[in-house]
């Protein structure tokens, strides 16, 4: 080793320390960006002269040649990178789970004064106002207005779930774009990192940029990932590869037609390359199509049942029923057409007879035939008046005597004071009113030739009135028990199944915020530990920013000693 050697360890320590000064600028520059790692200039000794031999002199053995830097390494855990990929996809699913049934608590809109539980409340309350008034052509205008109100009520929701159906698939559409996209730079950076790698460099700021790519995918569906021996970062969902090297295969939303003209409502993920549906497991799409297929079916579901029930009961207490003319109560609702293709919802209308400007309040049934469980009155409809009382009581051997009373509590059936009526379980007997309003006789001919006809099926005693074509207002006291009645649907009330549907969005919305929270808990330790290894602390670069200034300064005054050294030589010269 002589004299000039000495040149080139200092100028080879000025390279390295001028060099490791830029990577610590690059980690400074890069402080704030969250996609990047840290890097390192590692220093190694550059390679020295030989041990002595037969060919060279002996002495003190190798003499080094100073320092190198061997690699700029990327500072980075994989194992905890690998588990924030992961916990991403499932951070990315109960993100969009929870804002998908926040929307669906939205659209219910519970508690409130718009949403369905209020139009029902304000049915429910003119039809009791109408049993106390049914002769009250209002309250039989509002029964019909707050019956139009639960039909809108209903169909608005039904309405709002199937826009927010429509626009998930919309979403579908936007992220197979965004991964095609994501897959489309992967793929070019797989290129580039290659053709680096093969050069025997590190391409540390296009890994970040490529794992940078890959959480974002991570985020959106649930895919794996492995490297090759040549630095491609191959990736697949579901076996199916989307980036292999430099090539990149994109995915396709499509509908279940082709026919623009028919609402597309479940779309589908279509692997381009291989024709195969891709069912995610995990990611926001998989929120989007579980909230779509599953949740948001189920509940319009559950609220279709509803609607179906509503219109099937509330018919069937209205044909039990008087109108205004005294003729039997028809449908109130337009009957629900199970093999239509259109939901129950959609079906929701009132009958022609009941919106009718002109008659239609008169269709409303408000008096009711079924006065109690133990006997029936049916004026066969014909006008009548007078307000009675039925008395049935036990006569023994199963059979009933029956009496009936008038207004001023005297007997008027059977005509002797002292005398009843034995009547066998279920038995009509059918009776005649004279002018003045007195039942007269009893024709016992079963053929509905009399003026009303009561059916006597137990004991109690009940007041009645034969003013059917006003009504005792039974019958719309019967129509609003339906919706706080139990055993109306599956064992619960219409109300009561109503608030079934609204806790079981509330209870399902707080399980998915309670999931965000823990999986944003879980990710933000994992960053932090990742940030603890892989990011840049300004302190510790700072550190590193003096270490190699001064190796630096040192390095300088080391090759102006050997000047000095050569200078003294050439004067000796």
């Amino acid at each position: 080793m002589n004299i000039f050697s000495g040149l080139h360890v200092g100028l080879r320590a000025l390279e390295t320390q001028r060099k490791s000064l830029d990577v610590t600028g690059h980690n400074i520059a890069n402080a704030n960006n969250e996609d990047y790692n840290k890097q390192r200039a590692v220093h190694k000794a550059s390679y020295p002269y030989t041990a002595p031999g037969l060919s060279n002199h002996g002495g003190a053995g190798q003499f080094g040649t100073g320092v190198e830097i061997a690699e700029v390494e990327r500072v980075k855990d994989q194992f905890i990178n690998s588990q924030i990929f992961n916990e991403t996809q499932t951070s990315g699913y109960w993100e969009e789970m929870q804002r998908g049934l926040e929307k669906v608590e939205y659209i219910l809109n519970e508690p409130s004064d718009s949403g369905i539980d209020s139009a029902i409340n304000q049915f429910w309350n003119s039809l009791q106002d109408l049993s106390n008034n049914p002769s009250d052509d209002a309250a039989r205008n509002m029964v019909r207005e707050n019956a139009r109100n639960v039909i809108d009520s209903f169909q608005s929701v039904n309405n709002q779930l199937t826009d927010y159906k429509k626009s998930i698939n919309e979403n579908l559409s936007n992220a197979a774009a965004d991964i095609n996209n994501i897959t489309k730079k992967m793929a070019d950076l797989n290129k580039q990192i290659v053709s680096i790698k093969g050069s025997g460099q590190n391409p540390n700021d296009l890994l970040d940029q490529r794992d940078a790519l890959y959480k974002d995918l991570s985020k959106l569906i649930n895919v794996q990932s492995r490297q090759d021996a040549q630095g491609n970062l191959i990736v697949s969902t579901q076996g199916m590869q989307l980036v292999n090297g430099s090539d990149a295969y994109e995915l396709a939303a499509k509908g279940n037609t082709d026919d623009n003209s028919i609402p597309r409502m479940e779309d589908k993920l279509i692997h381009t390359r291989t024709g195969t549906e891709i069912k995610p497991t995990n990611g926001k799409i998989a929120a989007w199509m579980d909230m779509r297929d599953e949740k948001l079916d189920f509940y319009a579901g559950r609220l279709n049942e509803m609607a179906k029930t509503m219109v099937t009961e509330f018919n069937k207490q209205h044909q039990a029923g008087y109108d205004a003319n005294g003729v039997d109560g028809e449908n109130f609702f337009k009957p629900i057409d199970s093999s239509s293709e259109q939901s129950a919802i959609a079906q929701l209308d009132l009958t022609a007879a009941i919106k009718d400007l002109e008659n239609g309040l008169s269709k409303i049934a408000a008096g009711n035939k079924n006065i109690d469980t133990f006997v029936e009155l049916d004026t066969l409809g014909n006008n009548l008046s007078g307000n009675y009382q039925v008395e049935v009581t036990d006569a023994g051997g199963g059979q009933f005597d029956l009496t009936i009373n008038d207004s001023d509590g005297n007997k008027a059936y059977p005509p002797d004071p002292d005398s009843s009526v034995t009547v066998n379980p279920g038995d009509n007997v059918e009776l005649n009113v004279d002018v003045n309003g007195d039942i007269t006789a009893d024709i016992t001919a079963g053929i509905n030739t009399g003026d009303f006809t009561l059916t006597v099926n137990d004991t109690g005693k009940r007041n009645i009135s034969l003013d059917k074509a006003i009504g005792n207002g039974e019958n719309a006291n019967a129509l609003a028990n339906l919706f706080n009645s139990d055993e109306v649907i599956e064992g619960a009330s219409l109300e009561g199944y109503f608030r079934t549907i609204v806790t079981s969005v509330g209870a399902e919305s707080s399980r998915s915020q309670q999931m965000k929270n823990n999986q944003d808990v879980v990710l933000k330790q994992l960053q932090t530990l990742d940030r603890s290894i892989s990011g840049v602390s300004l302190d510790e670069e700072m550190a590193k920013l003096i270490k190699y200034q001064q190796s630096y300064a040192a390095a300088a005054k080391y090759i102006n000693k050997i000047e000095e050294l050569l200078d003294s030589l050439m004067t000796i010269v």
